[in-house]
């Protein structure tokens, strides 16, 4: 069923424990480093952990019907109010047909190759 796992991590979001247990399972089995990851969550405490797990590209999601406010909703997802270290959301999606290509962007050049692409369809995230 939807929503369980085999896996029970010691601490919940927004400690970084479900993120290094995926990365370490990616890649063939072999692990991968965080750094080389990509995490898409749709709430503060997700964001939190995947930022405090250092992985390499956070994708925020706002397309989910339970958000009704995208702008709002991204401008949280973005500002990192969960993370150690203040890091939001790289990338904000409303469409999760954006995904393939930004995950192709972030596999060929990093992180940098994302952060603010303007062919990503963000919601109008103004301040």
């Amino acid at each position: 069923p939807g929503g369980e796992s085999a896996f029970a991590p010691p601490r919940f979001k927004p400690a970084p424990d479900v993120y290094l247990r995926a990365a370490s399972y990616v890649g063939g089995g072999g692990g991968l480093p965080p750094a080389r990851c990509v995490a898409v969550e749709d709430s503060a405490s997700g964001v939190g952990s995947a930022a405090n797990a250092k992985i390499g590209l956070i994708v925020g999601y706002v397309g989910a019907s339970h958000i009704t406010d995208k702008d709002g909703h991204a401008r949280m997802l973005m500002r990192g109010e969960r993370s150690e270290d203040g890091r939001g959301a790289d990338v904000v999606l409303a469409d999760m047909a954006d995904l393939p290509a930004v995950v192709a962007a972030f596999g060929t050049g990093g992180g940098a190759a994302v952060r603010g692409a303007s062919w990503v369809r963000l919601p109008s995230c103004s301040s």
